[in-house]
């Protein structure tokens, strides 16, 4: 997020019905935080590489039984979201962590350029992800004892499924019906680059995932979105444009616009002229991106460094 996003953050933790007891800052930024707000404590990551860093330094730091993730983008919807998530964690036996609805707010989407709409089109309304770092409590026990996030396999993607499927083997992780807001900003303007960039990185990801846990991704929340996974199913249909150059085309182009279904609504003449053709080159380049992630096992590539 941005600088200014921090005291908001902090005021709406402040200001929940059930209070952190702590409210611990990650710092991994290459300028170091001089004053953080009053009521928080600082905890500095020498290792600037993603968030999922910073998670498992600041879970480590942290004196409580429950652990709280959040990004500082992040707003919970309302002062009781914090208290009603800490009773569904805590009412139910065996239940090891509760996770937050995601809604990207209509406002901030609409700020964003044509091409920084096309990438978050699918992120408005409340959407059932499952694990994000927006806005998760783990039962702070089973978090540390699985080690958190696996930073050593998933760098800038990928890790919140795995940690949903790693602490879904020691219980119930349940998607509540709390919401956090994510204020997300788009510091310059996006481009149609950036889109592809951004596709490539989220399918490296999906490789990686796959090989290690194969078909029991199925059971991660966020698959239950089917046009933000049809892509994948139009992979073999790449391999058959050699074979049945016009059927295959055909239904590569109709199925690769039905995998962006949500960017339809946009009002833009780029809609309809470019980016029935961009969403091609999305699966194209995510079938090279799953490739390459599920021949190595590991996510790597980033358009955030």
């Amino acid at each position: 997020g941005k600088a200014g996003d921090l005291p908001r953050l902090v005021e709406a933790l402040q200001a929940q019905s059930l209070r952190p007891h702590e409210i611990i800052l990650v710092d991994s930024s290459p300028q170091p935080m001089d004053n953080p707000p009053p009521g928080t404590r600082l905890v500095r990551n020498p290792v600037d590489v993603a968030l999922s860093w910073d998670y498992n330094l600041g879970a480590k730091a942290a004196t409580g039984d429950y652990v709280l993730n959040m990004q500082q983008d992040c707003v919970p919807e309302d002062r009781t979201a914090l208290e009603r998530m800490f009773h569904q964690l805590t009412g139910v036996p065996g239940r090891v962590s509760v996770v937050a609805l995601v809604t990207l707010p209509e406002e901030n989407f609409r700020r964003y350029n044509f091409w920084g709409q096309v990438l978050m089109a699918r992120w408005v309304g409340r959407i059932r992800q499952g694990i994000s770092g927006k806005f998760d409590l783990h039962r702070a026990d089973v978090y540390l004892g699985i080690g958190g996030y696996d930073t050593d396999r998933f760098h800038f993607a990928g890790e919140d499924m795995d940690l949903f499927l790693r602490l879904s083997e020691r219980g119930e992780v349940l998607v509540s019906d709390v919401a956090v807001l994510h204020h997300h900003s788009q510091n310059r303007p996006v481009s149609c680059r950036d889109v592809v960039r951004k596709h490539f990185q989220l399918a490296e990801s999906f490789g990686a995932l796959f090989r290690k846990w194969g078909f029991t991704l199925g059971r991660i929340p966020y698959a239950g979105h089917w046009t933000h996974h049809l892509a994948k199913f139009l992979y073999p249909v790449v391999l058959l444009v050699p074979v049945f150059p016009l059927p295959a085309l055909v239904v590569l182009f109709i199925g690769a616009n039905l995998a962006n279904l949500e960017t339809l609504r946009l009002r833009h003449w780029k809609t309809f002229v470019l980016l029935p053709w961009v969403n091609v080159l999305l699966v194209l380049a995510g079938l090279a991106a799953t490739v390459r992630g599920l021949l190595t096992g590991r996510q790597r590539y980033s358009v955030n460094k």
